[in-house]
């Protein structure tokens, strides 16, 4: 039986494979996508209960990218996206001193804002208009917004800026890994305002749709560029093994449990979790394994909490909470309200709250029950958001190394990955421990490695057709001279 042989394959069906198959197989690249789950999509899950929508894992999109808005808009016909709440947009919380304060939003909300002090608001103010460069290559984002802004706004703004991203404190990540444009913007400028005010009026930004989702929940989008992928993509087929070949790769997989099977490709595309993506390589590119290896992550606890609306006495008037490095106390991440940003998440009558826990706020999230962790997030929620009942629906999802952490290192450790690559021709990884942890980011760097694949791909085939047409001319000027040399021969000695 003969070896199936694809031009690309691509393992994982998350946003990034997804998005990259469908891209290639837009452009007429035969392409098949495997993915060891039964459904596509990864982490974006979405499950509708008792009235409510339960976002597993990520809870909205923010469209920052015009190749995101352009699959979007090619799904126009199967997608409803909603746009979040005008309101919620505007009331953004942080947790100080055991209260919840709003984020200033307007300069008198800066000046009358308890979260930072008089000294505080001046040194802000005087960073915004005069401050320090960065000077070092790894700086933290905690070390940048304390040069810039002072130790108040990079403990209680900042701190609870990385949290809310990144679930990570800020003192451990790379500003140049996590914000690739403010840091070379900390590299040049001394005047921050001036910058933003200049750029503002020089720059015309063309409209996004900003933050959204959609009328059936996020799943809805990987499920339709599924389903546009239609038998190119293969469900239950859990990839064991790769092989690099003269030619390309040989994966060996498992489909629906059964026997192992094998299938060939010119380029191989990884978009599977750091963890798996590191198995996977284990043996072709152990190097590279290793390095992809040594990024760190960290577990994440959802818990979607529904409760009767006469149950919680705080309004929720706005798009949730975070928990800055001040108040390592508290058990929590955040919290996000979520019928508040999305009124369709909840029936009439309830709320919805989205809590996250992480490990190193609470000793073992992993060890304790799930009763437990629910009794955390209602017991440190009571006074904060007057609940006065319990819930009335719990849903909690597990994610294990859920979070990359973009460290100080992150910069060198994916230069390094992309050194490696250049050793392992027609190999791509594509994933959030990379480039970027958003959709967003994950939608644009799919479509640009696509768009490699696609060039590379086409020069490839010129290169063949040219040394075919080559091969062809070599050929018939190797047989025609022979005849006339021949006749010319014969002709003589006629003569």
């Amino acid at each position: 039986m003969t070896t199936p042989q694809h031009d690309v394959i691509v393992v994982g069906a998350g946003i990034s494979g997804l998005t990259t198959a469908w891209h290639l197989k837009q452009a007429g690249v035969d392409v098949k996508i495997l993915e060891a789950n039964a459904y596509a999509g990864g982490v974006m899950q979405t499950q509708h209960r008792d009235g409510f929508l339960l976002e597993k894992g990520p809870f909205n999109v923010l469209v920052r990218d015009e190749s995101f808005e352009q699959l979007l808009l090619h799904f126009q016909d199967k997608l409803d996206p909603i746009s979040a709440s005008g309101s919620s947009g505007r009331s953004r919380f942080v947790l100080h001193r055991s209260r919840l304060c709003k984020l200033p939003s307007n300069p008198w909300q800066f000046i009358t804002t308890p979260l930072l002090s008089p000294i505080g608001k001046l040194r802000l103010i005087r960073g915004l208009l005069l401050s320090r460069r960065g000077t070092s290559a790894n700086r933290s984002i905690d070390e940048a917004a304390a040069r810039r802004f002072g130790r108040e706004v990079a403990d209680r703004l900042v701190s609870a800026l990385c949290v809310g991203i990144y679930a990570a404190e800020s003192k451990t990540l790379s500003l140049a890994g996590c914000f690739h444009g403010i840091a070379e913007m900390d590299d040049r400028l001394r005047s921050p305002l001036i910058s933003a005010l200049t750029s503002a009026f020089k720059t015309r930004r063309p409209k996004r749709q900003g933050l959204v989702s959609f009328r059936n929940g996020l799943s809805a989008l990987p499920k339709v560029i599924a389903e546009d992928l239609g038998d190119d993509l293969i469900t239950n087929c859990d990839t064991k093994s790769i092989k690099q070949t003269q030619t390309g790769f040989e994966i060996s997989y498992i489909i629906n449990g059964g026997i192992d099977e094998i299938i060939r490709c010119r380029h191989l595309v990884l978009c599977v979790g750091k963890s798996a993506a590191s198995t996977l390589l284990k043996s072709a590119a152990p190097t590279l394994a290793s390095e992809i290896s040594s990024i760190p992550t960290s577990p994440l606890t959802v818990l979607n909490l529904g409760f009767d609306r006469k149950h919680i006495g705080h309004p929720l008037d706005g798009f949730g909470f975070l928990v800055p490095s001040t108040e390592p106390d508290f058990p929590l991440l955040g919290v996000l309200w979520a019928d508040s940003v999305f009124p369709h998440h909840a029936p009439k009558g309830s709320r919805l709250l989205r809590v996250f826990i992480r490990d190193s706020h609470t000793n073992e999230v992993d060890t304790k029950s799930d009763n437990e962790l629910v009794d955390i997030a209602v017991t440190s929620l009571r006074n904060l958001l007057q609940l006065t009942g319990e819930p009335t629906l719990v849903d909690i999802c597990h994610w294990p190394n859920a979070i990359p952490h973009y460290t100080l290192d992150h910069v060198n450790r994916v230069a390094n990955i992309e050194r490696q690559l250049q050793s392992h021709a027609n190999l791509h990884l594509l994933g959030n421990y990379l480039h970027g942890m958003s959709i967003n980011d994950c939608v644009k760097n799919a479509a640009q490695e696509a768009s490699g694949i696609i060039t590379k791909l086409s020069l490839q085939k010129d290169i063949k057709d040219d040394m075919s047409q080559q091969c062809r001319q070599l050929d018939h000027s190797a047989i025609e001279p022979k005849e006339p040399a021949i006749l010319q021969s014969l002709e003589n000695k006629g003569n």
